[in-house]
């Protein structure tokens, strides 16, 4: 297995050659030459975010770098045994000053949350990422599509940098890359995506922890959500788009925190006949935080940039001003709009809910 391993691992793991060779190896300087970094988690942090994080934490620290992570929103329960340390802080208890602040899956500042106060600590911005719609809000950017997760992006940093990777933080990388691949089911999966998962495995990974945390670890108030979450199942196009709501209403009745709301969107996408699955939240009065995931051919992520927002093509997200149903029923027309033309979009432009900048998906 090791000499497998060792194989593949410079040649089909991470971004090699880089996308931007320039850019990486300011990444890999930069970092190299800070004696203290600030590491940003995205708010509802998933385990691209998190695992990501305490892998490079780690990584870093081993190098001699003081390090500090500052997390806007708590780490979710099925996540939590990643951080059994507590690495991941709330912004206000993050002090500076430090040398750099790297931004690892974070599309836009927006999406730093209560983080993004933080930046007057860093001397420089570094902005790690794989979303297409990256704004490129870093004095350093290095933005690479072709990565599943920035599980794969974060792996090669630690290389590159000769930092040593022990069984958790492998761990974590190997979380990051099951969540963000749907456990390997999602097309964004790749060669390169499974020889690092055997690299990480063989470094010591519990692939077993993870599938148990992350998948089969879900307390009595989730599923009371997801119960209530069900009976607002509706569908449209024919049986081609389904759709879910959540409200703080039932997230009351449930005794549920919103980050048991992360995931329901693919209930909607499961359901036998469904290209486009839309999950949208009532944030508060007069903001809807929207989840859009398809299946083959919708590209969601330019049908969320109509909305303000973005992502991935099978995976993106956007916040809107308006009313519940008002929101609804203008990204449900987009949503169709966008299958009649084949998945091209974009769309969104025009309609009743007012877009809010600065959101999508990991």
């Amino acid at each position: 297995m090791s000499q497998l391993v060792e194989g593949v691992r410079r040649e089909s793991v991470g971004p090699v050659p880089p996308v931007d060779a320039g850019a990486w190896s300011d990444v890999v300087e930069r970092v190299g030459r800070a004696r203290s970094v600030l590491l940003v988690l995205h708010v509802r942090p998933d385990g691209d975010s998190v695992g990501c994080s305490i892998a490079l934490a780690r990584g870093l620290r081993a190098l001699g770098k003081t390090v500090r992570v500052a997390c806007p929103d708590p780490v979710p329960a099925n996540l939590a045994f990643l951080d059994p340390d507590g690495d991941c802080l709330p912004p206000e208890r993050v002090r500076g000053p430090l040398d750099l602040g790297l931004f690892v899956d974070c599309a836009d500042l927006e999406r730093a949350g209560s983080a993004g106060a933080l930046l007057h600590q860093v001397d420089t911005l570094v902005n790690v990422d794989h979303h297409p719609s990256n704004s490129r809000f870093g004095q350093i950017n290095y933005i690479d599509p072709r990565a599943a997760a920035c599980g794969e992006i974060a792996y090669a940093l630690l290389t590159d940098l000769g930092a040593p990777i022990d069984a958790h933080a492998a761990t974590a990388l190997y979380a990051a890359l099951v969540t963000d691949t749907g456990s390997f089911r999602f097309e964004n999966t790749s060669a390169r995506t499974l020889a690092l998962a055997a690299a990480l495995v063989d470094r010591g990974a519990d692939a077993a922890l993870v599938g148990r945390e992350v998948w089969s670890s879900r307390s009595m108030a989730s599923l009371r959500l997801l119960q209530s979450a069900l009976g607002t199942l509706g569908l449209a196009a024919g049986g081609s788009i389904a759709w879910m709501s959540l409200t703080p209403s039932m997230l009351r009745r449930a005794g549920a925190t919103p980050n048991d709301g992360e995931g329901l969107v693919d209930y909607a996408r499961a359901l036998r006949g469904v290209e486009v699955a839309l999950f949208f939240t009532l944030e508060r009065p007069g903001l809807v935080r929207v989840n859009l995931r398809s299946r083959s051919t919708v590209d969601v992520s330019r049908l969320a940039a109509g909305f303000g927002g973005g992502g991935h093509a099978r995976a993106a997200g956007c916040t809107v001003h308006g009313s519940l149903r008002a929101v609804r029923e203008g990204v449900l027309a987009a949503a169709q709009r966008a299958l009649g033309a084949g998945g091209a979009g974009p769309a969104g432009e025009g309609q009743g809910p007012r877009p809010q900048r600065g959101d999508g998906v990991s």
